[in-house]
């Protein structure tokens, strides 16, 4: 979608993105009121947004978009002719926009450009589905516990069940006739001939009669113990043996009485759902894989834009650029002469550009030097952009890690970072590298106004998935970050990870 109040700027974009992107129908609207009311009607992947516009600029279009739900998550490219301007830029991601590009531009930079936005749509909208997935699946399965818990309570209410009588060795003097019904063995076989823990399962019989001598010394009270038996054909039951102590007129100890109440039911139904658990504990770790995995395949195709910006289109404006100068040096006209070096000018403008963006998708110094020279660079780059000051500390002169965690490590900081620009209001920034012999610290400070940080609240409650999506990703590499943060005292993100 575009919005602009030229319609010849609108036909432009039309034209170019029908031509180099087919398989997408762009929108279009001449103000920005026309622009958010059809933003929300539409949900476009993506909105071509010009900054200057009477009655309402971009600016203002731009935060209304990113205060809606609906519209919320649509990636937004500001389309300005004072794009280079550092103010125009910060007012802009303040606003809630995802990139830039200067008027006037390349035809092949605006689509690829809007490539990386739909990618980038595409990416979250799949990811936001899966989740989407994940609660109801998790919703359902907590409900099916819930019934099958419910259900099987109601049975053990009714379930066979038989009281007995021992002696103070714990040898059957009575038992229930049930018995036989229950675990096979008939009456004679029991009474006299068999003690209280003869049922027992042969792993358990040694803890058992450990713990039974206990209680039959203390001659206390108990219920609810759980037993694994065994019936007389082999096949395991699981009972819950209340007891209690008895005595003669004399008040000597006689020995026992009690119950078994059978929990096998309910003892399926807790290994089930533990292993339910286990199978959703284990699909949540396979999304947070797939966070990380998008994260890399993302800046894969990143590194594919920055090489082709730079190999093919930055060769061919420097070309241009030549051959156009090479004008200059004929005896032409002076207007001749002023539009020849106007185009240069143009030109030399684009290509700048062009590596600007080349960088900021791919910086090739993170890939050829490493990770601490790119987070020096990225702090420079802040620095003259924003006007923030920036320091850096590391304890080590190189990390030796994996590629993809260095990259995803890296686009981590690059968050928290456009998190300070955007919402921190601060002019300082620092980052602290250190590492001790099993994990690496990395710490992003800054002095701006901070926020009320609850460590107890999920991280979504501190406003969009941010911080929580960071979690996610530190998760999938055992990593993990720390926040603190209070109203006026900037914040702190430590993030930890092994070496």
């Amino acid at each position: 979608m575009a919005i602009d109040d030229q319609s010849s700027n609108l036909e432009l974009i039309r034209f170019s993105l029908g031509k180099y992107i087919p398989d997408y129908e762009v929108i279009t609207a001449l103000s920005g009121e026309e622009g958010i009311r059809l933003a929300r009607e539409e949900l476009p992947d993506g909105i071509l947004l010009d900054i200057f516009m009477p009655e309402m600029n971009g600016f203002e279009v731009c935060k209304i978009l990113k205060k809606d739900d609906s519209t919320r998550s649509i990636p937004i490219l500001m389309v300005s002719a004072l794009g280079t301007n550092s103010k125009i830029r910060i007012e802009g991601l303040n606003s809630g926009a995802d990139a830039f590009i200067s008027k006037p531009y390349d035809i092949a930079e605006l689509v690829a450009l809007v490539n990386v936005m739909l990618r980038i749509k595409n990416a979250e909208d799949l990811l936001r589905k899966r989740n989407e997935n994940l609660e109801i699946f998790i919703k359902k399965q907590i409900k099916e516990f819930s019934d099958t818990e419910d259900r099987f309570l109601q049975i053990s209410e009714y379930a066979l069940e038989f009281f007995w009588e021992v002696d103070d060795m714990g040898l059957f003097t009575y038992v229930s006739p049930v018995i036989e019904k229950i675990l096979g063995f008939k009456l004679d076989e029991i009474v006299g001939k068999m003690h209280i823990y003869d049922f027992c399962h042969p792993k358990n019989i040694n803890k058992t009669k450990k713990l039974l001598s206990e209680i039959f010394d203390k001659r206390e009270n108990y219920a609810g113990n759980e037993v694994l038996y065994l019936r007389k054909n082999g096949n395991k039951v699981w009972y819950a043996i209340s007891g209690f102590p008895i005595w003669d007129s004399s008040s000597n100890f006689m020995g026992y009485r009690g119950v078994n109440h059978d929990i096998t039911q309910r003892k399926l139904a807790e290994e089930a759902r533990r292993k339910s658990l286990r199978e959703i504990d284990a699909y949540q770790k396979k999304l947070k894989n797939l966070n990380s995995e998008l994260t890399i395949a993302e800046e894969k195709e990143r590194k594919k834009i920055a090489e082709y910006i730079h190999d093919s289109i930055g060769q061919t404006l420097s070309i241009a650029n030549l051959k156009l100068s090479s004008l200059l040096n004929l005896d032409l006209m002076p207007k001749s002469q002023r539009i020849i070096q106007e185009s240069s000018d143009l030109i030399n403008n684009a290509i700048v550009e062009s590596r600007t963006l080349t960088y900021d998708l791919s910086p090739p110094v993170l890939y050829e030097f490493g990770l601490i020279a790119a987070i020096k660079w990225k702090l420079d780059q802040i620095s003259k952009k924003f006007g923030i000051k920036t320091r850096f500390q590391s304890s080590e002169e190189s990390f030796e890690i994996d590629n993809d965690v260095r990259i995803l490590l890296y686009r981590i900081i690059c968050e928290l970072l456009n998190n300070v620009i955007k919402h921190a209001e601060a002019d300082l920034i620092k980052i602290e590298l250190s590492r001790d012999q099993d994990k690496i610290f990395v710490c992003v400070i800054d002095n701006g106004k901070g926020f009320n940080f609850n460590s107890k609240a999920r991280l979504t409650d501190h406003g969009g998935f941010g911080l929580f999506s960071i979690n996610e990703r530190l998760d999938s590499i055992q990593g993990s970050m720390v926040i603190e943060s209070k109203p006026k005292k900037g914040m702190k993100a430590r993030i930890i990870f092994p070496v």
